[in-house]
């Protein structure tokens, strides 16, 4: 979706019916038909709590964790103000919604998909391995995090065949993504290849990046940038592509790994 095509989506104030600790994340999930018909795996909104206060005053970008009839599920991690006000969210408080935004993953290939997530990054993930289950494809998933606090969100994806790894060996194997990547993106002659969908830092989607094209497959990134107002009026999400620079909240967050300048 293009920025010159882009239609600003419904404003919706959503009442929260579930706020459960996730490891050092919180799951927040929300009432939004709406929005949940029409999400689509690495899609975002862009949310605040309800009420008179402006307080902060811009709505933070949240990825769309998950979306089932009537909910929408987020994954928070308080790491500042507006997040922490997020992830304070108990049932019976009200949000404050705009969405679904953005570009999501394309999902219409054939071949196995190999879903790679870093730390908060994994959240737009489980939507994305969930629909792509119902599409018939097989789902792998590689899975990194500091350390045990923050691998416990591994448990959203307790459906597939998971990896998971952190840097100091507290949970699951010691290590990086990028060390078990290579093994899972073998292809099988006559055989679809195997296509990976990433998020998180932009350290590990550079190595995501790289080792794709080294063994030939396609890699779909989901960016992280600041965003303050999330349908591409304020220009701050501007990110280089080659040969031009585009805005992360309408042409993506999620883009091509080729297209990308690192």
């Amino acid at each position: 979706m293009d920025a010159e095509n882009f239609i600003p989506a419904s404003l919706y104030v959503c009442p929260v019916v579930a706020s459960r600790p996730v490891g050092a994340y919180r799951q927040v999930a929300f009432v939004a038909p709406e929005i949940a018909a029409l999400a689509h795996p690495g899609q975002f909104i862009m949310v605040r709590r309800a009420g008179p206060a402006l307080d902060p005053l811009l709505p933070r970008p949240m990825c769309i964790s998950d979306a089932d009839s009537d909910l929408v599920k987020i994954l928070v991690e308080p790491v500042g103000k507006g997040s922490a006000k997020l992830a304070a969210s108990q049932v019976g408080d009200r949000l404050s919604v705009m969405g679904p935004l953005g570009t999501g993953f394309d999902l219409e290939g054939e071949g196995p998909a190999v879903l790679v997530g870093g730390g908060i990054g994994v959240s737009p993930l489980v939507l994305t391995a969930g629909t792509l289950a119902e599409r018939g494809r097989a789902v792998r998933c590689i899975l990194g995090f500091r350390a045990r606090q923050q691998a416990v969100a591994a448990e959203l994806f307790r459906d597939f065949d998971v990896d998971v790894l952190t840097e100091d060996g507290s949970m699951g194997r010691t290590g990086l993504v990028n060390e078990p990547l290579p093994g899972c993106l073998a292809i099988e002659p006559g055989q679809p290849a195997p296509e990976v969908f990433a998020c998180g830092p932009d350290g590990m989607l550079w190595e995501v990046a790289r080792i794709s094209r080294e063994c030939g497959v396609r890699a779909q990134v989901s960016v992280a940038t600041h965003m303050a107002c999330g349908i591409g009026s304020c220009q701050g999400c501007v990110i280089r592509t080659k040969g031009s620079y585009r805005k992360a909240c309408t042409s993506g967050p999620v883009f091509e790994a080729g297209e990308l300048e690192w």
